[in-house]
């Protein structure tokens, strides 16, 4: 999502009145859906209320919107997450609709996302993750498989999930690459392609367990014992998402998501004819994303480097894998 608040002080008051603001795209006005967040347009640096909070959005919100030729609209950031929640409801019918640009479907699927995904992972939360939260991550990933497959939706997606350095970005980052590549193979099993797209969007939330500072410093800079913290991680995950009605791939992803073809990886150190396929995929996809990333104190990698480093690792993964990985980002122009 894009802040368009701007920093501000003294007598700045028409900077001021921008500050707090959230764009969105005149698109995610559905007609027959009530909207709970107020909506605004920008005349120069005023707000004009375009529509209030709770009512209900007409045809004739639409077709004003096509003649006034508006860009974007606006919500404040005291409204935000009633956005938020509006877009994850619609989501499938929004992702769905051939009249609405990739690009605006994009950015709202990684608003809707970023949102359920910062509210799992925050830690001043007293429980995180819940059923409440665990189903609408769910069905957020269920109404996204068919949009997630698409060349030009992870082009356009790769603009809003590259960035970020929080556990919630990677794990959404993580879920669109390992959804994609399983999608090759197994589209037929939209539930598989689900729970494991669950746990790959949550499977690292062990680390919320442990000193953040722990995932910040560089392994080879870790004593003996802090390696061992941070390698209970997936355990600790599971235990996290314990009271949850999840499924048996789900856990896998969240216990074996360091697994690696060689018999190299954590915890269980399986090697890869022990190992389903698609913890296979979620350990390369994990492995790409934290190099693109620059976790774990290091030095954020393009993609062709962080390509390279994974074949230069031998036989820690599949290769097969491998190829359908660097088919898709390839095809999708995000290398």
């Amino acid at each position: 999502m894009e802040n368009t608040a701007q920093a501000g002080n003294g007598n700045e008051t028409r900077k001021n009145k921008t500050r707090g603001l959230f764009k969105v795209s005149p698109y995610m006005v559905i007609p027959s859906r009530v909207g709970g967040f107020s909506l605004y347009l920008k005349q120069d640096d005023n707000l004009v209320l375009y529509a209030e909070k709770g009512e209900l959005f007409t045809p004739a919100h639409k077709e004003r919107l096509g003649t006034l030729d508006v860009d974007y609209l606006y919500v404040k950031a005291e409204d935000y997450s009633g956005y938020a929640t509006y877009v994850q409801d619609n989501i499938l019918e929004l992702l769905d609709d051939e009249t609405i640009p990739v690009r605006d479907r994009a950015r709202a699927w990684n608003d809707a996302t970023v949102s359920l995904a910062r509210e799992s992972f925050d830690k001043s939360l007293p429980k995180s993750m819940d059923k409440r939260r665990f189903r609408k991550i769910q069905a957020l990933i269920t109404n996204s498989l068919k949009f997630l497959a698409r060349e030009d939706a992870l082009k356009e997606l790769g603009r809003f999930i590259a960035d970020g350095g929080e556990l919630f970005h990677h794990g959404i980052g993580t879920m669109v690459l390992t959804v994609s590549v399983l999608s090759t193979f197994v589209n037929e099993d939209s539930d598989l392609l689900v729970a494991v797209g669950v746990g790959a969007m949550l499977h690292d939330i062990g680390k919320l367990e442990l000193p953040e500072e722990l995932f910040t410093r560089r392994w080879d800079g870790l004593s003996h014992s802090e390696q061992e913290m941070v390698k209970s991680h997936p355990a600790l995950g599971v235990g996290i998402c314990s009271s949850l009605p999840l499924p048996q791939e789900t856990l896998q992803c969240i216990l074996f998501h360091h697994e690696r073809e060689d018999g190299g990886g954590y915890p269980s150190g399986a090697i890869g004819e022990l190992l389903p396929t698609y913890i296979k995929v979620l350990a390369l996809c994990n492995q790409y994303d934290n190099l693109t990333r620059g976790s774990g104190g290091r030095k954020r990698l393009t993609p062709f480097e962080a390509l390279t480093r994974i074949k230069s690792m031998r036989n820690a993964h599949d290769p097969d894998m491998l190829k359908r990985l660097i088919t898709i980002l390839s095809s999708a122009e995000l290398t």
